[in-house]
């Protein structure tokens, strides 16, 4: 090769590297791991970004457990307070024992973490309750009821807000023609409960006892909610809806539901929402001023999160993959598809879905794969996977 030939090569190599550089920038790397309880993750605001409900309430002998993750440390909080208040305070006298509650992780900040409790009783009606305990301490600092629940009802935690002056609950309840899903706030200063909003679930006929699942997710501010009704592929399922759910104007619209629609990103500026399909390995884009799916691309199969940078302009569709892509927002134009590192990649092909990223899309989470030949440890280990953008 002549000098002129070789130089020409060396200055389109360096111009196909510039080019290049922007979608390395944007990846997934290891950024540490940590050991807490064993537990299933699910995406839920606790307060401000730094805190992710690792581990919710849980039982060893004589004693209570809550576990909450600080990306900012890479530490895990433990709280720890007596087995005895649970039962003393919330539990259910069944023949001559008593039935300890099933508890929640609503709220972590300045030393206090608030709960969502649901008794164990054993009928038609079960009682939950929003608490505080002290973390240093474990004792009880207040409490209030938050609903009775018939059975067939449900109660899911939404999130608290980062400024930590309210939490958010869904309460699906039965309604003369198909269900109602009542969005409950509750002042976290006064603990008092207002239902904001209540959204009437279509009737939907088929195979019904594959038909109850309902999952609320919200926008990082509580703006807007979406509620998004379980549908599958394949199994006889009537179509469901997501329902884009307005609380400042107390408006809602619905579009149709994508299968297996586990992965949930709402645009900072508002515009749009992201819905990803595990079973069809697509991505939807809800446009919500014009009340409608406006866009579709195809992604990753077995898709379970959509997470959006922290810079709010890429999204990351992460799956049960040793590969994840990543998109320019907001045309959902494909950057790259990329393998995980070593470090992640293991976590990542069993993820099915027990992950949940940051409320600042800067970090994700998830349990680290474990030999299926060795029997289960009370605690495990998990990764946290930064997402640079």
């Amino acid at each position: 090769m002549g000098p002129t030939r070789l130089a020409l090569a060396v200055v389109l190599g360096a111009l196909a590297l510039s080019f290049s550089l922007p979608a390395a920038a944007q990846r997934v790397e290891l950024a540490g791991r940590v050991t807490a309880s064993r537990t299933v993750l699910e995406q839920r605001r606790v307060g401000e970004a730094r805190y992710i409900a690792i581990s919710d309430l849980f039982y060893r002998e004589r004693s209570a457990y809550l576990e909450v993750l600080d990306l900012e440390t890479q530490t895990v909080i433990q709280i720890k307070a007596k087995r005895s208040l649970f039962e003393r305070r919330f539990g259910v006298p069944v023949g001559g024992s008593v039935a300890i509650p099933q508890g929640e992780i609503v709220l972590y900040r300045g030393g206090v973490v608030g709960v969502a409790l649901t008794d164990a009783a054993v009928g038609t009606l079960h009682r939950t309750w929003y608490v505080e305990l002290d973390v240093g301490t474990g004792k009880l600092l207040r409490t209030a009821g938050l609903a009775t629940l018939r059975d067939g009802e449900q109660l899911q935690v939404v999130g608290a807000d980062a400024a930590g002056t309210a939490a958010w609950f869904a309460i699906t309840a039965r309604a003369p023609r198909g269900r109602m899903l009542v969005l409950r706030r509750l002042d976290l200063a006064s603990l008092e409960a207002h239902d904001e909003q209540r959204v009437t679930l279509a009737l939907r006929a088929g195979k019904r006892e594959h038909e109850h699942a309902v999952r609320v997710h919200a926008a990082a501010d509580f703006s807007r909610f979406a509620v998004v009704e379980y549908v599958e592929d394949g199994v006889g399922m009537a179509p469901g809806q997501v329902y884009v759910v307005d609380a400042a104007t107390g408006t809602s619209f619905a579009v149709p539901a994508p299968s297996a629609a586990y992965g949930i990103a709402f645009s900072a500026d508002g515009r749009y929402i992201y819905l990803g399909s595990a079973q069809r390995g697509t991505i939807s884009r809800i446009d919500v001023a014009a009340g409608r799916i406006d866009k579709q691309v195809a992604g990753p199969r077995f898709l379970h999160h959509l997470v959006i940078s922290a810079g709010g302009g890429r999204l990351f569709a992460l799956a049960s993959s040793g590969t994840y892509a990543i998109y320019d927002l907001p045309d959902l134009k494909a950057r790259s598809d990329v393998a995980h590192p070593a470090g992640v990649a293991p976590a990542m092909i069993e993820l099915h879905g027990h992950g949940i990223a940051s409320l600042d899309g800067a970090f994700f989470v998830a349990p680290e794969a474990e030999n299926p030949r060795k029997a289960p440890a009370q605690d495990r280990t998990y990764i946290i996977a930064r997402l640079v953008d």
